[in-house]
């Protein structure tokens, strides 16, 4: 498979570049030199999908659940495993948002990666949308 550098949500790439170039450490930290997303990035990632593809806005859970989300991350081995568990805790755990988890759960995932120096890999990036 080629070098994929792009973001699977075409639309939000380019704002997701400029909220990347803001002080790291609004958006991300540092931790045995891997680089985790915090929860204003979370938050900010949210906003951008559900302002482009609609959906309802505000919490269900409440983002205090990803700090939870983050711990069980944090005592995985593996970058890939890592990004597998924040995906798979980020759906199938008690909801944060009340819309659009899923779609914020694959920008997030995917960015974690990128920033990792890992790449997604996929033909398709719906298929990412439903893995579970």
């Amino acid at each position: 498979m080629g070098n994929i550098k792009k973001y699977a949500f075409k639309r939000i790439g380019e704002r997701l570049k400029k909220l990347e170039a803001e002080p790291e450490e609004l958006y991300g930290f540092l931790e045995d030199s891997v680089w985790y997303p915090t929860e204003l990035f979370l938050e900010q990632i949210h906003e951008m999908v559900i302002r482009e593809y609609g959906g309802y806005t505000g919490y269900e859970t409440g983002i205090h659940l990803y700090k939870v989300i983050l711990a069980e991350v944090q005592k995985v081995e593996g970058t890939y495993e890592k990004a597998a568990t924040l995906l798979r805790k980020f759906v199938t755990s008690p909801r944060i948002f009340q819309d659009g988890n899923h779609r914020t759960a694959q920008i997030v995932v995917e960015t974690f990666l990128q920033k990792n120096g890992k790449q997604m890999w996929t033909d398709n990036s719906q298929e990412i949308l439903f893995v579970y």
